[in-house]
């Protein structure tokens, strides 16, 4: 009860901030992937607000409607082929610095390259192939399974997404298919950036959905310290499936049936779990407001084998303009029901107890190329452990993260992040990171 009533307070206080905000009309700015920009002409302040990779109202009319939007690059069409002529691509990395308990450098820390765009008149597909370390792999003198020496950067099947869309009235109507190693099945089609989907958030570690592993989150968050209290916290970013969605200004909706697993291989006899997405998008005094729910349900086959498949969040966010600077606020709620003796939850295989946290952040441009931002976050997370008798011990731990963020753009498509995340709750522990994200 003193969870849900603290949670009652959190929400009263950041609607009654945002409600009292409201200023003046804004129109939102923004920064894209360079392979939609060299195909629509847009400069990198065309689709994101305040910076990529958040987007804004304008981004979110392009992504809706399937990647299709095109400028003056010269097009194949003819016969019903419709392509641009040169397949666009970008190369999106960033290099990093991190000072915790031990100091860590990545240069890169990240490193992917993007194919993406047009695929006919009414079709359009993203696909990411990140670079990463890779152990090899052998066995010993007794035939056990070992890791040897980690070899240089390899490439691999990151995540990939299809869309047909098409125009009805004012309404676009989608067909997706999508695979994904880390974004759950959101990655088919989502609109905001609260946290339902994690690779568009405006910060990191700030929203409740990755905090409790629905997906995957890099970097110094509260989800890493739940990982480093139980190195075998599994993820259910994994997911490839097939999805409809329906889309006009004022909302969506989208369905999708997937497999919680990721491979380049068949899958034999797969189970599909169930997602429902529904979303409000309006316009109030001047801000960009976008609220729904996101229900996980059903089974699905994961690495594991067959599982329930049981979550649900919900979430709210509001771009616009306060006294002449752009503001961003962005609010989540997930909730995870524990597993029990006879079947296990992919989204909480724990038997102690429910998996649940809040997430807030708020965003403020203070200067044109510089923004300022304060992200919060709280969570319950349940894990289940082997004791030295072979006995499985359920563990609960709450933690919680408050971070302090600034960027600077130096390029529209080049920026710099500052953060400083403190730990709390059954954490003590804080990190400072500094990030320099680029895309080409």
């Amino acid at each position: 009860m003193s969870s849900f009533k603290n949670l009652s307070q959190s929400m009263t206080l950041f609607f009654l901030i945002f409600i009292t905000s409201f200023q003046i009309i804004y129109t939102p700015t923004a920064n894209a992937i360079p392979a939609f920009a060299r195909q629509t002409d847009q400069t990198c302040t065309s689709c994101h607000s305040q910076h990529f990779p958040t987007l804004n109202a304008f981004g979110r009319m392009f992504k809706a409607s399937g990647y299709t939007m095109v400028g003056s690059q010269p097009q194949v069409e003819g016969n019903g082929l419709s392509l641009p002529q040169s397949l666009n691509a970008a190369l999106i990395g960033d290099v990093q610095y991190i000072k915790g308990e031990e100091q860590e450098i990545g240069f890169p820390a990240a490193l992917s390259l993007y194919l993406a765009g047009k695929a006919g008149e009414k079709a359009g597909f993203l696909f990411e192939i990140p670079f990463a370390n890779q152990k090899i792999e052998g066995t010993d003198a007794s035939g056990n399974a070992i890791e040897g020496e980690t070899t240089g950067a390899v490439a691999r099947f990151g995540s990939f997404k299809a869309s047909y869309v098409d125009q009805i009235s004012n309404f676009n109507i989608g067909a997706h298919a999508f695979s994904t190693e880390m974004a759950g099945p959101a990655y088919g089609y989502e609109l905001l950036s609260t946290g339902a989907m994690g690779m568009n958030v405006a910060q990191t570690g700030a929203n409740a959905m990755g905090a409790i592993g629905m997906h995957m989150e890099h970097g110094a968050t509260l989800m890493s310290q739940f990982m480093g209290s139980n190195s075998d916290m599994p993820m259910a970013g994994a997911a490839t499936g097939f999805g409809a969605s329906v889309q006009n200004d004022m909302g969506f909706i989208y369905y999708s049936t997937y497999i919680g697993q990721q491979k380049v291989e068949h899958f034999t006899n797969p189970t599909f779990g169930q997602y429902l997405r529904a979303a409000w998008t309006p316009t109030f005094a001047g801000f960009n407001i976008g609220t729904g729910v996101q229900l996980y349900f059903g089974e699905t086959t994961s690495g594991s084998g067959k599982v329930d498949a049981k979550a649900t969040t919900f979430d709210f966010q509001a771009q616009g303009e306060l006294v002449g600077k752009p503001v961003g606020f962005y609010a989540s709620y997930a909730k995870s029901p524990k597993s029990t003796s006879s079947s296990v939850n992919h989204y909480n295989m724990s038997t102690g107890g429910d998996n649940s946290a809040f997430g807030m952040l708020a965003e403020v441009g203070v200067m044109e190329k510089v923004s300022v931002s304060l992200g919060y976050v709280s969570a319950t997370y349940w894990m289940d452990m082997k004791n030295d008798m072979g006995m499985v011990m359920s563990m609960e731990q709450n933690g919680s993260s408050t971070t302090i963020g600034a960027e600077y753009l130096f390029l529209p498509n080049v920026r710099f992040a500052l953060r400083y995340a403190s730990f709390g709750g059954d954490f003590n522990d804080s990190s400072t990171v500094a990030t320099i994200y680029a895309g080409i």
